[in-house]
């Protein structure tokens, strides 16, 4: 079982070595655009500069709000990269002053802040941000966004042209007008008014009668009282309704009358205008639409989802309840990163339908009843399900695992088949909140507690949870303080040793602990999977780079033995195209050959995207370091494309060593693997060994390697120290 997961700094900028495998989203970038960076560290405007001059913008930069505004006006950016913690007007004060000025307010702001809290995006999208990332980030993301961004705003100006065009031909286009004689019922009526109306001017008289007739039957009703109430008022008609042509086709009409009486106020002359608005109409409900869906799944969005749950709420019928499903993909961030966005909406859009699919009457059992029920993307790849009329907390219970079984079956991104999981929080109403803000936080915090608890079930909100959540809190908090110090505060790698077929140690791998102040020395599996939720994988990942190769050189200058050391790899880390220039920088650094850090792998990790992940390893490869597969047998690797990958080692996981004296099956797959690695030119590693039976089998079968509790738990630098000198 892999113990930790560690990662490098993505904002690193990655060598000329590193990135001449680069993926192909460059060449589908807007055209060239002038972007104004603002932030007051200078290695942050260099490397989101460099990284965005790569791909062909032109960049400008200023370190402060101040020195940014004559820039506006003389640089005339498309885009501004805004830091929010900035000294002197800061980031929020600057973004809300651009939208005061008029030629500033639709500008894209995308803010960069370590600061990743709800308090402080709120803050910033409350100031006028078009779109936020995270500190530290990975550069090829943040070019990504800055292509959204450009390509919303161009999306944007197109609807604001495209409106403006219509109010202008407006004035001159598709306004008929007409005028009534009421006693004879005859009008007077302009050509374009027939034209408006797709009425043939020979075929019919014009008259009231025949121009009604075209009202559609929907709206007719309403347009006859419209006609009579302003009469009686003496008032002039301003009426929208629709009107259908000879082919049966829908318009919007706008129809505007005037009326003039006699002596005793009766109606005897009317006049006025109609005007086809059917295409602003069109453009106003898709602004509408987009506004209330996702424009990728085409579900409901965070606005109409709570406008739902607020309507609910108003509307709950005694002695029923309601429930909202918070759902949590997992593995998604890395089929996005590994395929890329389109492959990435691609793939939410299919969990969209399934999810859409399971909540319709159509998936239901013989007998089974179906509650009414709103479905949206909450974002990223979140989902929310609001639950009505529910008769128990079961009901959504049931619901929930039909959810997650849909999402478990696995999906098609073209030639690759992907297999998803996900967590889901449940919150009932009213007995978890009363309100929708009160009802999302509950479902979301149990979604999370889920995740951070290894929880592969849904999990229901408790009062507990939120005791649990205040703690992760606080366990992040002193996290990020630890990796702030200099020497990491508590965090220490511990070392497992490897012994070869003689009983020597050879080699050992790396193991992260934490030894906190209050909670004592915690495992990875305590911390590591709140670092991958907050984004301190990656710094993280620095720390034990760092501490590795300097505990080689110190073990170098005490004269002990020379050993390597192996760091397992996070997918994160993997796809950082910074992982490799850190590594060659740090082993430099410290004087450690290359050829003794190994980067252990796993198989589900490195076949995300084959051709890319050749790249990369042959560049890491080339540089002399060593390549384990991790956990084999226990993922997804092709042994096809297992040939063509630059490995060193293959690593049996310890599944199939803690059984294989008892179960043939298993046996066989010992034999299988160390056969397989050997033809392959391959060294292998058994883990887990526990037995002197198990060792001596794997002996028997040409196993290089084994490491286990029979020879030595992980170990402290110095005990392991100890060992290697015994």
């Amino acid at each position: 079982m892999r113990e930790s997961s560690t990662s490098c700094k993505a904002s690193r900028r990655p060598s000329r070595r590193s990135t001449r495998h680069s993926p192909t989203w460059r060449r589908s970038l807007p055209e060239r655009a002038r972007i104004l960076i603002v932030d007051d560290d200078p290695v942050i405007r260099l490397l989101a500069g460099s990284a965005l001059t790569d791909v062909g913008h032109e960049v400008v930069d200023a370190e402060s709000a101040e020195a940014a505004i004559p820039l506006l006006d003389e640089a005339r950016p498309d885009i501004v990269l805004l830091d929010l913690q900035m000294p002197g007007m800061g980031g929020l004060a600057f973004c809300a002053w651009l939208r005061t000025q008029p030629a500033l307010a639709r500008l894209p702001v995308l803010v960069m802040t370590a600061l990743d809290d709800s308090g402080t995006i709120q803050n910033a999208f409350d100031a006028g941000a078009s779109d936020f990332i995270a500190k530290p980030f990975n550069f090829s993301i943040l070019a990504h966004r800055v292509r959204f961004l450009l390509s919303a705003r161009d999306t944007l100006q197109a609807l604001e042209a495209s409106r403006r065009n219509l109010q202008e031909a407006q004035v001159i286009t598709r306004l008929g007008s007409w005028e009534l004689n009421r006693a004879s019922g005859v009008a007077l009526c302009s050509d374009e008014l027939y034209t408006v109306l797709d009425v043939d001017p020979q075929e019919a008289p014009a008259t009231v009668q025949r121009f009604m007739q075209g009202v559609h039957p929907d709206d007719l009703e309403r347009v006859q009282q419209g006609i009579t109430q302003a009469i009686e008022r003496h008032e002039a008609l301003d009426i929208i309704h629709r009107f259908l042509t000879r082919e049966r086709q829908v318009r919007w009409i706008h129809l505007r009358v005037k009326f003039e009486y006699d002596a005793d106020g009766q109606a005897v002359r009317s006049y006025g205008t109609v005007q086809d608005i059917t295409a602003q109409r069109r453009i106003e409900e898709r602004i509408d639409y987009l506004t209330r869906h996702d424009p990728v799944t085409g579900l409901a969005n965070r606005a109409r989802f709570t406008e739902a749950l607020d309507e609910r709420i108003a509307q709950h019928p005694a002695g029923t309840l309601s429930a909202v499903i918070h759902i949590d993909l997992d593995r998604y961030q890395r089929v996005n990163d590994s395929l890329g966005h389109e492959a990435g909406d691609a793939l939410l859009l299919q969990v969209a339908r399934r999810l859409a699919q399971a909540l319709s009457g159509s998936a239901r059992l013989p007998g089974e009843t179906v509650p009414a029920a709103t479905l949206a993307r909450w974002g990223g790849d979140e989902f929310m399900v609001l639950l009505a009329d529910l008769p128990s907390a079961h009901e959504a219970s049931r619901v929930a695992q039909r959810l997650l079984g849909a999402i478990r079956r696995p999906f098609r991104s073209g030639d690759n088949e992907v297999m998803l999981d996900a967590r889901a929080g449940i919150a009932i109403h009213p007995a978890d909140g009363k309100s929708a803000s009160e009802l999302i936080s509950a479902s979301t915090a149990a979604t999370h507690h889920a995740k951070s608890h290894d929880v592969r079930d849904l999990q229901f909100y408790s009062p507990d949870i939120n005791t649990d959540a205040r703690l992760q809190l606080q366990l992040e908090a002193e996290l990020r303080a630890a990796l702030a110090s200099a020497d990491g505060d508590g965090l220490l790698l511990y070392y497992q040793p490897k012994y070869d077929r003689e009983g020597a140690i050879c080699c050992a791998e790396a193991l992260i602990r934490w030894q906190h102040p209050t909670l004592g020395l915690l495992p990875p599996s305590r911390f590591i999977p709140l670092a991958e939720e907050t984004g301190l994988i990656i710094p993280l990942g620095e720390w034990v780079i760092r501490r590795a190769c300097r505990q080689l050189r110190e073990w170098g200058d005490a004269g002990l033995p020379i050993v390597g050391v192996a760091l397992n790899l996070s997918a994160s880390h993997f796809l950082d195209a910074g992982l490799l220039p850190l590594l060659v920088a740090e082993t430099e650094r410290c004087g450690v050959p290359q050829h003794l850090i190994e980067l252990e792998l796993t198989e589900s990790m490195i076949m995300q995207d084959t051709e890319f992940v050749r790249a990369v390893l042959r560049d890491m490869h080339e540089y002399g370091f060593r390549l384990a597969l991790d956990d084999f047998g226990m993922g997804y690797s092709s042994l096809s494309q297992l040939s063509f990958l630059p490995l060193d080692t293959l690593k049996i996981d310890r599944a199939f060593i803690q059984d294989m004296l008892s179960v043939p099956r298993q046996a066989a797959i010992v034999r299988g693997i160390i056969a397989l690695a050997k033809g392959l030119g391959l060294e292998v590693v058994a883990e887990g060994v526990e037995t002197l039976e198990q060792a001596e089998a794997l002996r028997r079968e040409g196993c290089d390697l084994v490491q286990g509790y029979l020879y030595a738990r992980p170990l402290p630098a110095d005990e392991f120290a100890r060992r290697l000198i015994a």
